[in-house]
């Protein structure tokens, strides 16, 4: 009988050798010592079979199927791992690349960066945060995925983050400071942001009010707008990747991960969606091609997520989520949060249109038209609300028209009598109104209960007892259409139908 070789913590078959092999995580030259050696062990074999295949595995893969069959870049590849073990995974392949350090608060070194702990993960890779040496600064390392470093396309779109965020210089769009392409694993490196992102702001405090609302929108907008002018497309505008500082709130677009040049038609990986089902366009969830206009959807469900505390669009998988946003519009936003006005819930709608053509055309117009909206909130008595939302012809101006139109009908009703009872030779004692003060005046027609009619002092017609005077009922008429007009002026002013929409 053969004993098996026991291993040793520097000899091939150790577990730890063998995990890192799985991780492609060896240098070139120990990878092939290792797979030399696989060849003529089979105790390595076995191993390195229950390392690749172990319960949890299997149960994290049938988790996956059972969910959907359809990939999606943006979001963390096991879904169902609670956050505690995932981050031991993340760290187990994390400590390799690490050099040790010195100080007991490190988890080790990455190139010149301490790195003092892991802040969190995603499809594309891990963020870690260390210290700049250097400048005495705290930034964000985002580290690439093992099984992604080895797959040209996705090393391309890792190193394309870069790139586009690199080429936008705006204050809401976080910057780069560096970037590591010939590392095992390439990275790169960000200002570490103290405030978290939107996503555990709505966490933890539920819908946002309107002026945060709006406040928040702006910015996403303004740094929106300065990728497109250059060309960049986000791919992935959600809570979760707008970062918020301490303080002074300022908002920070980040992870341009799935950014695209919008002339690049070829880096998509085939059979893999780039993006965030809840928060993508049509376009997007149809894999049909993308615009600008694309991140304009996205940045209505995001402002809806933060009205409402939910994303716009839920189901059971991904899949039934994207055929949600292809199939149905969401409900309006002040139907689920009564504290939001018609008029976002519009808003919502704009930037959130199946038709793209139909959509708000640019993130500079989404922009602007948001901070309209915001002074208006502000100051609404100084601010008009913007005509594109005070609502449509089909709700609030048909209804208004039609008050206009009934009282116009009332006006010429009684101008018409107004001209019969004023005929020559027609006056006769049962004509004569009753003078005010008596229990029949009382119960006269709504025409004479209008408010400048209430508030005007009017004195027993001369002669009263004696019969009709006509010059006090000339009079009395005139004061009636007065009050009818001014009612009619009021229903047709703007303020009028802003007030009701």
């Amino acid at each position: 009988m053969i004993a098996k070789p026991r291993p040793t913590p520097e000899s091939p078959c150790s577990r730890g050798q063998l995990q890192r092999l799985l991780d492609d995580c060896l240098p070139p030259e120990q990878a092939a010592l290792a797979e030399a050696h696989l060849a003529g062990c089979e105790h390595c074999r076995d191993a390195l079979h229950e390392l690749a295949g172990s319960e949890l595995w299997w149960t994290e893969t049938r988790s996956m199927l059972r969910d959907s069959t359809l990939a999606v870049a943006g979001e963390p590849l096991l879904p169902s791992q609670p956050a505690d073990a995932s981050l031991d995974a993340s760290l187990r392949w994390i400590q390799p690349l690490l050099q040790p350090s010195e100080s007991t608060h490190e988890l080790g070194l990455l190139g010149n960066y301490p790195i003092v702990e892991i802040i969190g993960q995603g499809g594309m890779g891990v963020v870690l945060r260390g210290v700049d040496r250097e400048l005495n600064r705290p930034v964000a390392i985002k580290v690439l995925a093992p099984h992604l470093a080895g797959v040209g396309a996705a090393r391309q779109r890792f190193m394309r983050e870069a790139q586009a965020a690199a080429a936008i210089v705006h204050p809401h769009v976080i910057p780069i400071y560096g970037i590591e392409t010939e590392a095992a694993l390439p990275y790169l490196v960000m200002p570490f942001v103290a405030g978290g992102n939107l996503q555990q702001r709505i966490d933890t405090d539920g819908a946002m009010e309107l002026e945060d609302v709006l406040r928040v929108g702006v910015q996403i907008a303004e740094g929106l707008a300065a990728a497109h002018r250059q060309g960049v497309i986000h791919r992935d505008v959600k809570p979760a990747n707008m970062l918020v500082e301490a303080g002074n709130g300022r908002v920070l677009i980040s992870d341009f991960g799935l950014a695209r040049a919008l002339d690049d038609a070829t880096l998509t990986v085939s059979g893999m969606i780039a993006g965030t089902p809840q928060f993508m366009s049509p376009e997007q969830a149809s894999g049909d091609a993308v615009d600008a206009r694309s991140d304009l959807f996205s940045l209505g469900s995001l402002l809806f997520a933060l009205a409402t505390g939910r994303p716009p669009f839920r189901a059971e998988s991904p899949l039934a989520v994207l055929r949600k946003i292809c199939d149905a519009p969401p409900r309006p936003v002040h139907e689920i949060n009564e504290r939001m006005p018609p008029w976002f819930s519009r808003l919502v709608q704009a930037l959130m249109q199946v038709d793209v053509l139909q959509r708000i055309a640019s993130a500079e117009e989404a922009a602007e038209l948001m901070r309209a909206a915001l002074q208006h909130v502000r100051q609404p008595g100084q601010m008009p609300l913007p005509q594109r939302l005070r609502g449509g012809e089909s709700s609030g101006r048909v209804r208004i028209g039609r008050r206009v139109a009934a009282a116009a009908t009332i006006l010429a009703t009684v101008v018409s009598v107004a001209v019969w009872q004023y005929r020559p030779g027609t006056h006769n004692a049962l004509s004569v109104p009753p003078p005010p003060g008596t229990a029949q005046a009382a119960s006269e027609s709504v025409l004479d209960s209008s408010p400048s009619e209430a508030t005007t002092p009017r004195s027993d017609p001369p002669g009263a007892d004696a019969g009709f005077d006509a010059s006090w009922e000339a009079e009395r008429w005139q004061q009636t259409m007065r009050a009818l007009e001014a009612t009619l002026d009021s229903l047709s002013t703007p303020e009028y139908f802003d007030e009701r929409n």
